[in-house]
């Protein structure tokens, strides 16, 4: 993640992808596409042929995909969104919080420097999930969190809530620390 994309992540309070990470996360969307734009086209084809094929049976296989891709784009979209938590915390005491929970959750941590950490996971193959990008900004007082199905690894619709449990994991412990520095 670049200097620009965090910059960027931040003032949209959505996670910036890099254009094979934007292919990767809707990849979903252009599956669903596929067979459609497969099927006009040979429809299109047959019609200047000449030939008077019946649309009947196939046009479930053309209508139901592209009635799901605006769907599929919304969700893949507000999954980029990050949950925020406020915190007074120091930068040190965070950053073993984050740590604590990579452990806890099996996260294998690539980046780290004074604007973010970067995290992913490496299920078993039996887990059923592919893996996920965990991603957490700084920002002033103000901690950044996004979980997302890895979108270098094999596209995924669900993560059986292990994306929200990431989130949900390090904001739960960074507002128990704030709790007890507060007491």
């Amino acid at each position: 993640m670049t200097n620009e994309q965090v910059k960027r992540s931040i003032d949209s309070n959505e996670l910036q992808l890099s254009f094979g990470d934007k292919i990767g996360h809707y990849f979903i969307i252009f599956f669903l596409l596929f067979m459609p734009a497969l099927l006009i086209s040979f429809k299109i084809r047959d019609y200047f042929e000449g030939i008077n094929n019946s649309i009947e049976g196939g046009i479930w296989f053309i209508f139901i995909p592209i009635a799901l891709a605006p769907f599929a784009y919304i969700l893949q979209r507000n999954r980029l969104k990050f949950l925020a938590v406020e915190s007074n915390l120091p930068k040190e005491e965070i950053l073993r919080i984050i740590e604590k929970v990579a452990k806890e959750l099996e996260w294998d941590i690539f980046k780290k420097n004074e604007k973010m950490v970067l995290a992913i996971t490496s299920p078993s193959f039996f887990s059923g999930s592919w893996g996920e990008l965990i991603t957490i900004l700084f920002d002033k007082n103000r901690i950044l969190v996004n979980s997302i199905c890895d979108p270098g690894k094999k596209t995924s619709l669900v993560s059986y809530r292990r994306n929200k449990k990431n989130m949900l994991t390090i904001i739960d412990e960074i507002n128990k620390a704030n709790q007890l520095a507060s007491a």
